[in-house]
């Protein structure tokens, strides 16, 4: 790395190294879905390097990169999977998915990340089959983009969510109906062969 890169640009730049060659998060889509989900993944990419290099915090050390480089590479795989698999799977696996993605929002950007209501969840669920893939990954990244100046213009800047945003509380909580078991697909370190 240069020596004029600031300590967020190289935690940031490690992160999206990461990502870049991890092929799962990419697997089944095209170009239209991929691209802006691979785009969205390095804008939080150097957003957690700028967080790792707070100036209010200790230096990371190469596992707290390492782990958050996995995280984030977690999270953008089961946005993938939540589209790829939609039509594959049951509504118990993806409500199971959607945790998922809630508790890596919340492991990469803490107590104040963006989650999905269980209300929101079933919107998702029951609506889904009525978007496109493109539409669903961008709504998704919409949700999910944190609070912070580089996620102003894209994905999420607009006053109504886009196609595929599960914004409809107003549907019946189906949380309660899942009645059948998916697989499991959240191994627990890195190095696991599932991302």
């Amino acid at each position: 790395m240069p020596t004029q890169d600031s300590p967020s640009d190289c935690w940031g730049q490690r992160i999206q190294d990461a990502i870049a060659t991890n092929s799962k998060i990419r697997d089944g889509l095209h170009d239209a879905e991929a691209i802006p989900l691979v785009e969205w993944g390095n804008t939080y990419a150097a957003h957690l390097g700028t967080r790792l290099a707070a100036p209010d915090t200790p230096p990371p050390d190469q596992e707290q990169v390492d782990n958050a480089a996995y995280a984030l590479a977690r999270l953008l795989t089961r946005i993938n999977w939540l589209v790829s698999y939609r039509r594959k799977k049951d509504a118990a696996w993806l409500s199971r998915t959607f945790q998922t993605v809630n508790d890596l929002s919340r492991e990469l950007l803490g107590d104040d990340a963006p989650m999905f209501s269980d209300e929101e969840i079933a919107a998702w669920i029951a609506a889904h089959e009525t978007h496109a893939d493109a539409e669903l990954i961008q709504g998704l990244i919409a949700r999910l983009a944190p609070s912070a100046p580089e996620f102003a213009a894209g994905p999420g800047a607009e006053d109504t969510p886009p196609p595929g945003t599960p914004a409809s509380p107003e549907l019946p909580d189906m949380t309660d109906t899942f009645d059948q078991s998916g697989p499991t697909d959240s191994p627990s370190r890195p190095g696991d062969t599932l991302l």
